[in-house]
C-alpha cells in the first residue's frame, strides 16, 4: 500500500512541473517519514502527529525543510487536513533546527580548467566545459534532452525546468567559445539523424557530482566560476545576475564574493 501511496504521489509532484530533483527529493523524504506503522492494512489513514513527531528528529534546516516541503505536497495531494496547532508546531520545530556547515576549501579555476581540459572521457569534459560556459546548475544541465536544444548560425539555445518548476532557457554564444559549440553541434546532430531525441544530452546530476568531487571540485565550483568569468567580460553584476537567473542581486553577490581563486 505504501508504494501505490508514493508511486501515485510522485505523480502528483510531477504535475505541478516541478524539476526532476526536487520530485526525487520529496518522495524520498516522504518515504523516510511513512517509515514505520502510520498505515492501517485494511483502509487508508495517515496519523499526521505521528509524521510530525518525525520531523522532530531531523536537526539540520535544508534536511527539515525538504521533508516539511515533501509533507505538505502528500496532505495536498492526498487531500488530507493539517490544523494550525500542527502547522504551528512544525513552525516551531524547524527554529529549532541549525544549519549544516561543511568546511570548505578554496577552488582554483586553473586548476580545474587543466583537469576537465585533460579529461579522456569527452561527455563528461563536455557536461562540465558547458556548465562553466552557461552557469547553469547541475540539475538543469542533467535533465536537458536532443528535442531541448535549438541550434542556430551564431548561438545554440537549451530549454529546461528551472529552480521554482519554472521553464527556462540558456545560451551558448558561438563567439564566446567556438570549440564547445562546434563539438555540442556534431553531438547533437548526431542523435537528431538517430531520431533519439529523448536522449540526454549531459550525464546524470549524480554521476557528475561524484565525478566532480573525484577531481577535487564542486558542481557549485563550476556555476561560481562563471559567474566570475561573466564578471571579467561584462563588468555587470545584472548581467551576471540575468545568466545565472538569480531571484536576488545579493545572491548574485555572494557567487562574485566566494572564495574561487581565478588566476
Amino acid at each position: 500500500m505504501k508504494y501505490n501511496l508514493l508511486s501515485n504521489y510522485k505523480l502528483f509532484l510531477a504535475s505541478l512541473g516541478l524539476r526532476p530533483n526536487t520530485i526525487n527529493t520529496y518522495y524520498n523524504r516522504m518515504a523516510k517519514l511513512l517509515e514505520g506503522d502510520f498505515l492501517t492494512n485494511d483502509s487508508f489513514k495517515i496519523d499526521i502527529s505521528s509524521l510530525i513527531s518525525k520531523l522532530s528528529h531531523i536537526h539540520y534546516k535544508n534536511q527539515f525543510s525538504q521533508s516539511k516541503n515533501a509533507l505538505l505536497y502528500f496532505c495536498k495531494c492526498y487531500q488530507i487536513s493539517i490544523t494550525n496547532k500542527q502547522l504551528k508546531d512544525i513552525e516551531r520545530l524547524q527554529k529549532q533546527t541549525r544549519k549544516k556547515y561543511r568546511k570548505a576549501t578554496k577552488a582554483e579555476y586553473p586548476k580545474i580548467k587543466r583537469t576537465i581540459n585533460h579529461l579522456k572521457n569527452k561527455k563528461l569534459k563536455v557536461s562540465f566545459l558547458t556548465m562553466i560556459e552557461t552557469g547553469l546548475r547541475v540539475s538543469e544541465l542533467s535533465q536537458i534532452k536532443i528535442e531541448d536544444c535549438h541550434i542556430y548560425d551564431e548561438e545554440m539555445r537549451f530549454s529546461f525546468i528551472g529552480k521554482g518548476g519554472k521553464k527556462a532557457f540558456s545560451i551558448i554564444n558561438k563567439i564566446d567559445n567556438v570549440p564547445l559549440y562546434n563539438c555540442l553541434k556534431d553531438i547533437i546532430l548526431y542523435y537528431r539523424d538517430k531520431g533519439q531525441f529523448n536522449k540526454k544530452l549531459f550525464y546524470s546530476s549524480q554521476y557528475l557530482q561524484q565525478k566532480a568531487k573525484l577531481y577535487g571540485f564542486s558542481c557549485l565550483d563550476l556555476r561560481r566560476i562563471s559567474a566570475k568569468l561573466e564578471y571579467q567580460k561584462s563588468k555587470s553584476k545584472n548581467q551576471v545576475r540575468n545568466k545565472l537567473r538569480h531571484a536576488k542581486i545579493k545572491t548574485t553577490d555572494i557567487y562574485l564574493d566566494s572564495s574561487v581563486k581565478m588566476e
